[in-house]
């Protein structure tokens, strides 16, 4: 093969490095295409593969809910949908015949099965608060006169959020513990241990961190199902 005496070694050299960088860039992944967040529930779908710390911004001052009673019924469009997601996975838990409706037998065999000794009176009680059939809806409007007392989770996590400085998503239980009995509406020692006895705690990074609760994870177990009013 003869080579053209017009073509100096440089330049083909230069050929060869812009040949070989476009080999490369075709054959690099392209990431894939950002899913779609428009809607609510695909936001709350991305939330759950890709977690991450967002906390929310101050909106002033906090107007509870209106009170529930009995008979009202809470609209859709009023509720975190998050929290009807995990009331959707309950629910599917205690319907142990899936027939669509939870009765008397699959609270008995869910007590059973959390090792618990049902009791029938107790049972009773609770499938009188329902309107019957409890099925899904009527499940979710129990559950919404229930935790009507309960502040919304965004309203929680805009409070503890106070105390993380650096936005980590943790905070220390001992500061936590010092504000409970010192300021405010002041706790008990027995009933501040017993306010964070089944706060979730945060993987310690090192063996010198101290116990931190994980703030968000505590404020998704006691945020009710309604939404933050606005105004």
């Amino acid at each position: 093969m003869s080579m053209d005496p017009s073509v100096s070694l440089e330049d083909l050299e230069r050929r060869r490095r812009r040949t070989s960088s476009a080999r490369k860039a075709s054959q690099t992944p392209q990431p894939p295409a950002q899913l779609s967040t428009d809607s609510e529930a695909m936001a709350v779908i991305n939330e759950i593969f890709n977690p991450r710390l967002k906390l929310p911004e101050s909106t002033g001052h906090y107007t509870l809910p209106e009170e529930l009673s009995a008979n009202d019924q809470v609209s859709s469009k009023d509720l975190d949908i998050a929290k009807l997601a995990e009331l959707k996975e309950v629910f599917t838990l205690f319907d142990t015949d899936c027939d669509g409706l939870i009765s008397k037998d699959d609270l008995r065999f869910t007590y059973m099965a959390l090792g618990n000794e049902p009791n029938e009176q107790l049972l009773e009680q609770m499938m009188q608060e329902a309107h019957e059939p409890l099925d899904y809806e009527s499940f979710v409007q129990l559950m919404c006169r229930r935790t009507q007392e309960l502040d919304p989770e965004e309203v929680l996590l805009e409070a503890w959020s106070k105390w993380d400085d650096h936005g980590t998503g943790k905070i220390d239980e001992r500061k936590i513990y010092e504000e409970l009995i010192n300021y405010g509406d002041k706790l008990t020692v027995s009933e501040a241990k017993e306010a964070l006895s089944h706060a979730p705690m945060a993987k310690p990074k090192t063996l010198e961190e101290p116990p931190m609760i994980d703030y968000p994870a505590f404020c998704r177990m006691l945020g009710g199902m309604r939404k933050r009013k606005t105004p």
